[in-house]
């Protein structure tokens, strides 16, 4: 669930100028016998070149100052035949307030993340305290972001089998036998007790892999997988040799994640101490700015967010690298020719100079077509993060649907893009003003 989410939330970075004009190189034969042109689409009645300006992710900074991103969650018993009524009233009541994000309901509870404007963020507190704590109980605490913006395009309620698919069968674990859910400061003060004995804690990361390449907690052991069940997977090899009173640390953005994890370590896997950070690592991060002495944080980089935002700034690490050129950078895109869409983290020198491609040949000619020639069209495409405008050409996706490519499938290690320009006997584009 969280991998399907991610692929609507990697947009086309945040831009604030038009992608620049043609470069002043010609492009080779080998060149034009890269892009899909039997399906092109020549925009009738064009005398000009055509305008494509990418979508920004988030609103206006006025809109950013009036909204507050927040999340919570709740495992907590409902009955699955009152949940589309619920959807209703969740959706009615909610717009209302002008809240716009994504809320998953389900048999075992809620889990919500939004954008709350914020003259409403008292009202939106009352609600929980009132309507939703009558179905779920006590709410886990609101938990604000460490950045804020209008961070979703609309609202959305969605009623699912589980909040966190974890691939295990009904009935073989209890959700009421949480883990410790740490404060902030004591997640902390526990971590560097345990490092300054000189014991290294087994610290589980349990997001996915694009996560962790952005930031982690130091001394992590961060599982290559793509979903929570292979999350799952990974705790279980994990922690299979470890005897049962062995203390075990987690953490995910939010909580969520670990609260159904801890559970199932402990109910399933008979572990006696299971410890989480409550708020996850958005409440860790929000702890640390607001220490007076500017404490150095456990965890480094960014943490990672399912929303328009991409992410929050906990440190000032940037921990991963450009694909296409290997230079420094934190910061997700997804390529803009609308048959490839593959993610990749692009600094902005790259984003600009290969017009918000991933930086292949092919791809950066389906976009100069548009632009130089008028074939193609740009459209939006609508998620629930964001609109983001994308360019085709007709022709279908080349990558599966069923897996995420990951960009080093198929652009190689950092640089190995801008070899094969070389390699092609092609003229890399020139460095524009970045964006």
């Amino acid at each position: 669930m969280a991998a399907r989410a991610a692929t609507r939330v990697f947009a086309n970075a945040v831009v604030r100028s038009k992608i620049a004009s043609r470069p002043s190189h010609t492009f080779s034969h080998a060149f034009r016998q890269l892009a899909p042109s039997p399906t092109c689409i020549r925009v009738s009645g064009t005398t000009t070149k055509p305008t494509f300006i990418p979508a920004l992710r988030c609103f206006s900074s006025e809109a950013q100052q009036q909204y507050r991103t927040l999340s919570f969650y709740k495992f907590s018993p409902i009955d699955k035949n009152s949940l589309k009524e619920l959807r209703e009233e969740l959706l009615k009541d909610l717009h209302a307030m002008g809240i716009v994000g994504r809320i998953y309901i389900a048999s075992e509870g809620i889990n919500a993340q939004m954008s709350c404007p914020e003259k409403h963020l008292p009202q939106l507190k009352m609600y929980l305290q009132t309507k939703l704590k009558s179905l779920f109980g006590e709410l886990m605490d609101v938990n604000l972001g460490t950045e804020h913006s209008r961070s979703f395009r609309a609202l959305h309620v969605r009623i699912r089998k589980q909040l966190v698919s974890d691939g295990m069968k009904e009935g073989t674990y209890d959700l009421s036998l949480q883990p410790s859910h740490l404060h902030p400061k004591d997640w902390h003060a526990k971590l560097e007790k345990a490092r300054a004995s000189g014991k290294n804690p087994i610290l589980i990361d349990m997001r996915n892999h694009y996560e962790s390449q952005i930031g982690y907690f130091e001394g992590a052991i961060k599982p290559d997988v793509e979903t929570f069940k292979g999350s799952m997977k990974a705790m279980n090899e994990i922690v299979k040799d470890l005897p049962k009173d062995q203390e075990v640390y987690m953490y995910c953005t939010g909580g969520i994640r670990c609260s159904k994890a801890g559970a199932i370590l402990r109910s399933a896997g008979g572990f006696e101490t299971v410890h989480m950070v409550a708020g996850g690592v958005t409440a860790y991060g929000r702890w640390v700015q607001a220490q007076e002495d500017k404490m150095r944080s456990l965890f480094r980089g960014k943490n990672f967010t399912f929303d328009a935002r991409l992410g929050e700034r906990i440190s000032d690490e940037v921990l991963s690298q450009c694909h296409i050129c290997g230079q420094t950078c934190d910061s997700f895109t997804n390529c803009v020719n609308a048959s490839c869409n593959l993610l990749l983290v692009a600094c902005s020198n790259c984003r600009a100079r290969f017009k918000h491609t991933c930086g292949r040949p092919e791809c950066y000619k389906v976009v100069e077509d548009y632009y130089d020639q008028g074939v193609g069209r740009s459209f939006k495409k609508l998620g629930d993060y964001s609109e983001r405008t994308v360019v085709g050409v007709g022709a279908s996706c080349e990558h599966p649907h069923d897996t995420r490519i990951r960009a080093s499938q198929v652009l190689g290690e950092p640089g190995d893009v801008m070899k094969k320009w070389e390699q092609l006997g092609i003229e890399l584009p020139p460095l524009n003003t970045p964006v």
